[in-house]
This record gives structure tokens, sequence and C-alpha cells, in this order.
């Protein structure tokens, strides 16, 4: 019952995304739908595994992109430093506590994180991946009460928006082209996605469930501030690529946690 709620809000949730379906965006959702059921089957570990594997391709894209100015242009280079971006800092977040690691620790890695993929993606043009990411990182660690990293992570959003405003990208005053009923429906959808991984982190689930929370509290503050606020974010803006971040996350809700960890 769980997937079948989860399919039909995901699915309502990319209609509204997708405002021209074509023949070929519909496919495409298919098949990320596809995508994600399938990782709702693999065994956690496997997911926990591709964490250093992420964080080491976001690092190393970096000197990758600035070497080779060619490869910017390109979508799937845009679609890898995106999907780096999140993931890599979804997974450092969401493993904080592992092996007793120091706070200075944390500060230290979550910092070379963020200047890589701030680079990675302002790079390639999608800078504004980290105004929302930020906020939800804020929120998340708010909520697990990591209050020493809170500081840190402010003080290097405030430096990308700074060095974003001084190169001239704008990440206000974007015009979202949805009528009112598309704007509800959607912040509804991500609600009620945030709502389902909510209970499952109450519960002390496994590390999939509280991943999973984190990406729909992300894909909620990006909806809330291109729809509500009329900022620059993501989903709307670049609905294709979002579903390299929104798919997996889909199938983590679909997953749940049944294991304690």
């Amino acid at each position: 019952m769980r997937r079948i709620i989860v399919l039909v809000i995901s699915c309502l949730l990319f209609f509204c995304l997708f405002r021209d379906m074509t023949a070929t965006k519909t496919l495409l959702c298919c098949l990320v739908m596809a995508c994600a059921y399938g990782v709702s089957r693999i065994d956690p570990r496997y997911l926990l595994a591709s964490k250093y594997p992420l964080i080491g391709l976001c690092l190393a894209l970096s000197p990758v992109l600035i070497v080779y100015p060619a490869l910017r242009p390109h979508a799937a280079v845009a679609g890898a430093a995106m999907f780096l971006a999140f993931y890599g800092i979804a997974l450092f977040l969401v493993t904080t506590e592992e092996k007793g690691r120091k706070a200075y620790k944390e500060i230290t890695g979550l910092s070379l994180l963020y200047v890589a993929s701030s680079l990675n993606l302002f790079l390639t043009g999608h800078s504004e991946l980290i105004l929302p990411l930020s906020i939800a990182v804020l929120l998340f660690l708010f909520i697990i009460n990591r209050i020493q990293i809170m500081a840190a992570v402010t003080a290097y959003t405030v430096v990308c928006l700074i060095f974003f405003g001084l190169k001239g990208v704008h990440l206000t005053g974007y015009d979202v082209p949805l009528h009112d009923a598309e704007r509800y429906v959607l912040l509804a959808c991500a609600f009620s996605l945030l709502l389902i991984t909510f209970v499952g982190f109450l519960k002390k689930t496994d590390v999939v469930t509280v991943l999973a929370f984190f990406g729909l509290l992300y894909v909620s503050v990006d909806l809330l501030m291109s729809v509500g606020f009329s900022l620059r974010a993501v989903l709307v803006s670049q609905p294709v690529l979002s579903l390299l971040i929104v798919g997996p996350l889909v199938g983590m809700v679909m997953k749940g946690g049944k294991e304690r960890r």
C-alpha cells in the first residue's frame, strides 16, 4: 500500500512539473519511476557503499571542468554535477555520527564538498541548486541537533551567494509558469511525501529512511522557494535534470525502513 500511495503522489508531482507533456517526456517519467522501483529493491548497504565514490567523483569533477572548459555546456555534465552535489552532501550528512567523528572533521569534510559542489554547479550554469540545498541542510542539521555545523554551512551559503551575485547570477525574480491549481498540487505532493518520510524518521529507522527524509525536505524547500517566493530553484526551472535527484528519492520513500540503526 505504501508503494502505491508513493507512486500515485510521485506521478502527480511529475505531471505538474512537466507542464507540456510529450511522448518523450512521458517515456522519461516512466523510466524514472521504473528506476525508482529498482532503487526500492536495492539492499541499503549498497546505497551507503556509494557514499565515498560519489564524494570522490564530486571532488574530482572540479579540476576536470577547469582543465576542460568545453565539457561545461553539455547537459550530461550538468546533470552529473547536480547529482554528485546533492547526493554527495546528502550521504555525508546522514552519516555524520559514524565512528564518533569529531565536529571539526565533519566541518572540514563538508567544507570541501561545498566548495567543490558550488564550483561544479557554477561552471555548468546551475548555481540555483545551492540556495535550496543549503536551506535544507540547515533545517536537517537543526533537527538532528548538529548546531556546531550550522554556523559553517551558513557562512558557506553567504559566501556562495555573494560570489554568485558578483558574477551576475540572479536567483530572484523568477516567474513560475504555473497556474494556481498546479502550484497547490505541487506543494501538496511534496509535503505529502515529506510527511511520509518524517513519520519514518521519527521511528529512528535505517539510514535510507533518513536520506529520504532529507531529500524530501530539499524537494519541499525547492518548490516552496519557486512557487511561493519566486526564487529560482531547480525543480521547476530544470524539471528534466531534476529527475536525477527526485527519481532515486522516490525509490527510497517507497522502500521505507524496517531495520534499526
